[in-house]
């Protein structure tokens, strides 16, 4: 793999790819939530406990077991000779099961409520249970008011032991991983060449900065769907808002892969790009996008709030950020840098009006206020992923507006990701509560850990190096099918879709073109593309699947870098300011020298196709031909606007040049 240390121009000093050191089996922030959830329990416990000793009646003994543990209360009527044993046992397993339902909840949507709720009115149901008069074996009733607060402390015994064990393990683990990461560092030369861009194999390589037309009828399918109406949602999958087949993240990444395909292929065309793009913002203000956040900052903070900016949501705050921001690096607009050119308005009346600074304004705000130094996407729960989009937003704003926002929270960021967020075993916690320090398990595969790579890149690239190197390692040892989360996020379809295009596109960014190029062969092979009236299609695979997807086709390697850091903003020159879809399908667009050189497709049938070319030099002669002959088509004038209409002849892939001639 070649390194981000090789490329030309590296945009930040390298630091080291070695994890760091642990003195702690996690970060200081966490370790003082963890205590502090200890202690409330604790104190809970320890109450029950009294109300145990000294209280002799079944309604509070039901009641003090039951805040012990979810459902617990009910075992006092669960034994042999108590009356309905069957019920009362089925009792405590269904309050079991519910509590693992209200823990799922609160993770998917934050609703902090549920657990809490579940536990309490199974402790209060049981004391019902005991004040009704429920006849139990003395035994058992007597066993159970003892064996329960033994079990539970055998068990956190326990689990206190396994932690230990599973930290000292995780140890050794990471002393092995920092070996292997020591050796890539000795392996880096000093000088390399620059990273090498993904090439599809149906592309000359001479043609590298240029889309297929296999890529062309991918990029058919976001463009089809971004086109339409701006109240209509045709083609898109409405499952549920809370969680990743979200519509919200659908635009998302639709968008980001339209402003790396204009950034790398096509900076020298607007037209119903620009349009798709801002479409895709303007679907993002629709209510029925961001209704969900009602109820999640009711449930999950309190509030009644429907404004789904202002707090904890970096989830659409930070994505649509990003959205935006790369948009604008990409084409060079700077509309919704405008006071008030985002406009949420609610069936109440309410206006929430914003734009891109505010929106900045908001996660920078969100930065400073955290303790863990990253923002919370759903309410109390913190993921890496969300904060290194968020992040990523921030820097792309920096690099086009000269601000300097991203330096100011550079450091911090970086380290509590590092002591926080980073699991003894170097893997990426995938997400991390706020108020508990309880973290979830490893989920997700592969893909969990990759593609906040991507992201990463843009703003800590010597971590995303190393978290990259850390994937590709294991997927080197256990395989694709093992590493690749078999469903795709989505849709939740059985399907690997998704993880092979987005951990394909963290590939790309990093430079790994070997990987990128295994993956990308991987999901051919697992789910074929189909093409229909010049659209292309995967079957089973979602709409975000397809999206990330051609981010990985489109990209390169460091391109989501650039973008962010500013350096691809659109040329001064002449630019293809129209052209009508999908009867002109470009697939390169690039000014130089106040020249314009394109690639073009016809996307239905050969035919003579008009162009609006805006940027030329008012009265200034200009020639227009095809390559490779140099077969003049026409010249032309430019109007005193700097505009002119030129109709060009398309057959399959055409390259067309438009030259300044002297008068």
């Amino acid at each position: 793999m070649q390194s981000y240390l090789q490329s030309q121009a590296p945009l930040a000093p390298f630091a080291t790819l070695r994890l760091t050191e642990l003195t702690t089996l996690c970060g200081p922030v966490t370790r003082a939530r963890l205590m502090r959830t200890g202690r409330a329990y604790a104190l809970i416990f320890a109450v029950a406990a009294i109300l145990l000793a000294l209280v002799d009646a079944p309604a509070l003994d039901a009641l003090a077991l039951g805040l012990m543990a979810p459902g617990a209360g009910f075992l006092l009527w669960a034994g042999p000779g108590c009356a309905m044993p069957g019920l009362h046992l089925a009792l405590a397993l269904l309050s079991l099961l519910a509590f693992a339902g209200a823990l799922a909840l609160w993770f998917s949507t934050g609703n902090v409520v549920a657990p809490v709720a579940v536990w309490g009115l199974a402790a209060l149901a049981a004391a019902a249970v005991g004040a009704s008069g429920f006849d139990s074996n003395a035994a058992v009733f007597t066993g159970v008011r003892t064996g329960v607060p033994l079990g539970i402390v055998v068990a956190l015994v326990a689990a206190l032991l396994a932690t230990r064990l599973a930290s000292l393990s995780a140890g050794r683990e990471r002393a092995r991983l920092n070996t292997y990461l020591a050796s890539i560092e000795a392996r880096h030369p000093a000088e390399a060449p620059a990273k090498a861009s993904v090439v599809p194999a149906s592309v000359p390589t001479s043609h590298h900065d240029e889309l297929s037309l296999s890529d062309l009828q991918l990029m058919r399918l976001l463009l089809d769907r971004a086109l339409q109406p701006v109240d209509r949602f045709d083609g898109f999958e409405w499952i549920d808002q809370f969680q990743t087949s979200a519509v919200r993240y659908q635009l998302n990444f639709m968008s980001y892969a339209l402003s790396i395909t204009q950034a790398r292929h096509m900076p020298a065309f607007t037209g119903y790009l620009a349009q798709a793009q801002q479409n895709l913002i303007l679907k993002q203000q629709d209510y029925r996008i961001w209704r969900y956040w009602q109820l999640e900052n009711m449930w999950g903070n309190f509030r009644r709030l429907p404004d789904p900016i202002p707090h904890q949501n970096i989830m659409f705050t930070g994505f649509l950020a990003a959205q935006i921001a790369f948009y604008q690096a990409a084409s060079g607009s700077t509309a919704h840098n405008a006071p008030g050119s985002l406009a949420f308005r609610h069936p109440s009346g309410d206006r929430y009006s914003y734009d891109l600074p505010g929106l900045v304004d908001v996660l920078m705000r969100g930065h400073r206020q955290s303790a863990f130094g990253l923002i919370a996407c759903e309410p109390n729960w913190i993921y890496p992923l969300c904060n290194a989009i968020g992040t990523a937003a921030i820097r792309a704003y920096d690099g086009t507006s000269g601000t300097a926002h991203w330096a100011e929270i550079e450091a911090a960021f970086g380290h509590r990701l590092e002591t926080e967020f980073i699991s003894p075993r170097g893997r990426l916690v995938p997400a991390r509560s706020s108020s508990t320090g309880l973290a979830v398990p490893p989920i997700g595969g592969a893909v969990m850990q990759a593609f906040p790579s991507l992201f990463l890149n843009a703003t800590l690239p010597d971590i995303a190096e190393r978290q990259w190197l850390l994937v590709r390692r294991r997927l080197e040892r256990v395989g694709f099918r093992r590493a690749l989360w078999p469903i795709d996020v989505g849709n939740y379809r059985f399907s690997r879709a998704s993880s092979f295009a987005a951990t394909a596109a963290a590939a790309v960014e990093l430079g790994d073109n070997d990987m990128a190029k295994r993956l990308l062969d991987g999901l051919d092979e697992a789910c074929p593309m189909h093409v229909t009236a010049g659209v292309a299609h995967r079957a089973n695979a979602s709409l975000w699947a397809h999206a990330v997807e051609m981010m990985a086709r489109a990209g390169a390697a460091d391109a989501l870098r650039s973008l962010a850091s500013g350096r691809r903003q659109a040329a001064p020159g002449p630019f293809i300011k129209a052209a009508a879809y999908p009867d002109v399908l470009v697939a390169r667009a690039f000014a130089r020298n106040g020249a314009l050189d394109a690639v073009l497709y016809p996307g239905r049938a050969p035919g003579v196709h008009a162009l609006t070319i805006a940027g030329l030099s008012p009265g200034q002669a200009y020639r227009s031909n095809l390559e490779p002959d140099s077969t003049i088509i026409t010249a032309i004038i430019a109007d005193r606007h700097g505009d002119t209409t030129i109709r060009v002849p398309l057959a399959g892939r055409t390259v067309w040049q438009l030259r300044p001639v002297a008068l």
